[in-house]
């Protein structure tokens, strides 16, 4: 009850102030949670001193501005019903676009790869504003109340979800139609990842994607929603990837090779703007039951 109040609270405030005002506001409440939140703040340090191989003082200057990025991130995320093509034409420049389109006008259905960095969420919202097909697998939250509303403010501008519980179904059902099925990629939230080197690091990393487009014949194009200053966006399209049947190989062995292309992706723009990797959890701490191909 208390957080639902709080998302309430913040979507209110998000929304009746000015996009300035609410920004500078969440940066303020930002600031407090960086330094009373111990736990998030030590966890966000160790994961960008082990990613970037900087020291802890370094690393707990680029945390504050995730703290202040993330704080930013929920202004967009409580006022993206607001987005509309002007605002998209406004403040999102699109990068690569044409490697998106290749896909989808091959007659194939493409996976748009990318990790919790940047604004994931409104990537996914413009991609429906622009009139794409376009689906996300996401977490379903315990309480209804908040789960319902995280999925209004995805769905209101086209943006569907897939929830956990049909998982399977509503991915390979976006991709057979030929549309866009958006995965996040540098997280093993079902612990039955496959451990790669990520970031230097032997990781649980979700085999899904490559899976995915094994099966479904869907290129993987690694796609980034990132905040280039305080009220623009560059949304990038990188090139495709091909995860196909290759002679020789079992699929499980395809599947990591697959892998092996799309990490290297999520590392360069991880390390390119750390201060927009998202996670307040301690990265490393990984499943101990996860699959070693």
């Amino acid at each position: 009850m208390f957080f639902c109040i709080l998302y309430k609270i913040g979507y209110i405030i998000s929304n009746a102030l000015p996009l300035s005002g609410a920004y500078w506001l969440a940066e303020r409440f930002s600031d407090i949670h960086f330094c009373v939140s111990r736990k998030d703040r030590e966890a966000v340090v160790q994961n960008l001193n082990i990613a970037l191989k900087k020291n802890a003082k370094e690393c707990r200057v680029i945390a504050k501005k995730v703290f202040r990025n993330f704080g930013l991130y929920m202004v967009d995320f409580f006022r993206m019903t607001r987005m509309d093509k002007d605002t998209v034409r406004k403040r999102v420049e699109i990068v690569g676009l044409e490697n998106m389109d290749g896909v989808l006008k091959s007659n194939k259905g493409a996976i748009a790869l990318t990790c919790h960095i940047g604004n994931w969420e409104m990537g996914g919202v413009v991609m429906g504003i622009l009139g794409y097909d376009i689906a996300a697998v996401v977490l379903t939250h315990m309480h209804k109340s908040i789960n319902d509303f995280f999925i209004g403010q995805r769905e209101k501008k086209g943006f569907k979800v897939i929830s956990m519980s049909s998982v399977m179904k509503g991915c390979i059902s976006i991709l057979l139609r030929k549309g866009i099925l958006a995965l996040a990629s540098d997280r093993d939230f079902t612990n039955n990842g496959i451990k790669m080197d990520f970031l230097g690091v032997p990781t649980s990393i979700p085999k899904g994607p490559a899976t995915l487009s094994l099966k479904t014949n869907s290129p993987i194009v690694p796609t980034f929603f990132l905040r280039q200053d305080r009220y623009k966006y560059k949304f990038i399209f990188d090139r495709p990837i091909e995860v196909q049947n290759t002679p020789g190989l079992k699929d499980d062995e395809i599947v990591r090779e697959g892998m092996k292309r799309f990490i290297p992706v999520m590392e360069k723009y991880i390390r390119e703007y750390p201060d927009q990797w998202l996670v307040f959890r301690r990265f490393w701490e990984t499943p101990a039951d996860a699959v070693v191909v």
